[in-house]
């Protein structure tokens, strides 16, 4: 397991995943608020049409982002995110594309396809099938994590493309901490419902509040699902209470803010 690596080209800060960067026919990014066009609140990589941002600007912020990719927006499909454990296969894209209404899963195996999810604390996970060509973007915040998308994305990548998961990467990007993810009851008892006793000690108890390592348990999960241990990469960097010039964070900053990209394609 080993940590991501900050990026910058001209104005654009991003981070790469080491065992994704091993193969140059796979283009990935999980990008910062830096390097884009909007202003304000938004500066300026912002990715989110729910804001007050224009939404010239968030489609400027796209093709910004898709060309360090070597592609452009046109080519961009991107998760519709709810919390759920939807998963939907892209086989090709004509034009900027939002994929259903509540998917927070994406997976191809078509040359060309950048597919795009979100985040301002919650996980993004990138899988790349590199024996069969295939990739997949995963959002899982507490609820996809303890919804085991990522573990069904993992099974639909099996049984779509015959992918083996001994020889998947996985890499999950800049993502909240357990210091900053204070929550009630709900979330540890829903941890438990999945999980059981092995997440017990990912979770720990403050007075009348928990805290809740999310990042330990996907790993503990991606293990679960015959990830191997050295194909994982795992971000330790926390928007909430990291480096606040390049990330947005929900927990710190409520809804007046911008959200943060990750891209991944397969090159054509």
């Amino acid at each position: 397991m080993s940590e991501l690596r900050k990026q910058t080209k001209d104005d654009l800060v991003y981070f790469t995943s080491p065992q994704l960067s091993v193969y140059p026919r796979l283009r990935h990014a999980f990008f910062t608020k830096r390097g884009g066009v909007s202003a304000g609140p938004y500066e300026s990589l912002n990715f989110r049409f729910s804001s007050e941002d224009s939404r010239e600007n968030v489609m400027e912020n796209f093709d910004i982002a898709a060309r360090l990719l070597g592609s452009d927006a046109s080519h961009v499909a991107r998760t519709t995110q709810k919390h759920t454990d939807n998963i939907v296969e892209v086989t090709g894209v004509n034009g900027f594309t939002s994929v259903g209404d509540g998917v927070d899963a994406l997976i191809t195996n078509t040359p060309g396809v950048v597919l795009c999810g979100f985040y301002a604390d919650c996980q993004l996970v990138m899988l790349y099938d590199h024996r069969n060509k295939a990739c997949g973007l995963v959002h899982a915040g507490w609820r996809g994590v303890a919804g085991e998308i990522v573990r069904k994305t993992i099974e639909r990548m099996q049984q779509r493309y015959g992918s083996n998961p001994n020889e998947m990467i996985a890499a999950v990007g800049p993502s909240i901490c357990r210091s900053c993810f204070v929550t009630d009851d709900d979330v540890p008892e829903k941890m438990r419902e999945t999980f059981g006793d092995m997440v017990q000690e990912y979770m720990y108890r403050e007075g009348d509040k928990w805290c809740v390592d999310l990042k330990n348990i996907t790993y503990t999960m991606l293990l679960r699902a015959d990830i191997l241990a050295y194909n994982i990469d795992i971000s330790n960097i926390c928007p909430c209470c990291g480096d606040k010039s390049l990330f947005w964070s929900h927990r710190r900053q409520g809804e007046n803010r911008g959200v943060q990209a990750g891209m991944i394609s397969l090159a054509e």
